[in-house]
């Protein structure tokens, strides 16, 4: 029995040690959010507590108070472990939607370094230039509006990275007053409806927000499907985990 418990705990530090390391990856590039915050936290708490097992038992047996804190400590655990794999089976399936042809494009906006898109932002623009080539009869809403750091607005950003890849101008037009993905899509819908446009949306946004994006859209009466970027290898710990507890708040605190 020892033997094996000694193994489960080796197992448990080894993936928990990987994770640690997935989680500060981020860090390289300057990426630092509640998501990788919480991984790296999780993951250094199961660490110690591999390494202190036999102490924490040992303080269990003798203490009711410490008996009820490992107890919910467990149900915390299997609880948020339970909802990750769920939210993130649902991320799988929202990314695999495919709009019909006379969708209008939405490209949701990211960070935008000084007057440079993020690598996050540059591959939504990517994946909608092309969409955007493949379907020349589509239009595109470029939406996001300019945040503290950022020397342009997301949305000028993303169209003059557009027309620089051989979009036409007049295809895309500019959404630039949003602070977050629900005023994305409620402001982008003025926009479409005064340029006469389709209200069935092909969002462009990271394969793991196109769950969130497309729920929202829903519940503002339209039409959504999924064109996902791939999100960079480098940051896809810290926006991955930061899109679970998004959704957490999206999903179980209704605004």
């Amino acid at each position: 029995m020892k033997k094996a418990e000694y193994i489960f705990r080796a197992a448990v530090f080894l993936v928990c040690a990987g994770g640690l390391v997935w989680f500060l990856i981020p860090l390289l590039w300057n990426v630092l959010n509640i998501g990788n915050a919480c991984g790296l936290c999780v993951c250094a708490a199961l660490m110690a507590g591999s390494l202190f097992f036999g102490k924490i038992r040992e303080a269990c047996l003798r203490s009711r108070v410490w008996r009820g804190v490992f107890l919910a400590a467990d149900i915390l655990l299997c609880a948020g472990a339970a909802w990750t794999i769920a939210m993130t089976c649902c991320m799988f399936s929202a990314a695999a939607s495919t709009p019909p042809e006379n969708s209008t494009v939405v490209v949701l906006g990211s960070l935008v370094s000084g007057t440079k898109p993020s690598a996050d932002l540059q591959s939504r623009i990517d994946t909608a230039a092309v969409y955007l080539k493949e379907h020349p009869g589509t239009v595109c809403v470029a939406s996001g509006g300019q945040g503290p750091r950022e020397g342009i607005t997301e949305a000028e950003a993303i169209k003059k990275t557009l027309v620089s890849a051989g979009v036409e101008p007049a295809r895309v037009l500019l959404e630039d007053q949003s602070r977050s993905t629900r005023e994305n899509l409620r402001n982008s819908l003025a926009v479409i409806k005064k340029a006469g446009g389709s209200q069935k949306l092909a969002i462009v946004t990271d394969d793991y927000h196109e769950f969130r994006a497309c729920s929202i859209a829903r519940s503002l009466g339209l039409e959504a499907y999924a064109v996902p970027a791939r999100t960079p290898w480098f940051i896809l710990s810290s926006c991955w985990a930061r899109e679970v507890l998004a959704l957490a708040k999206y999903l179980l605190i209704p605004v």
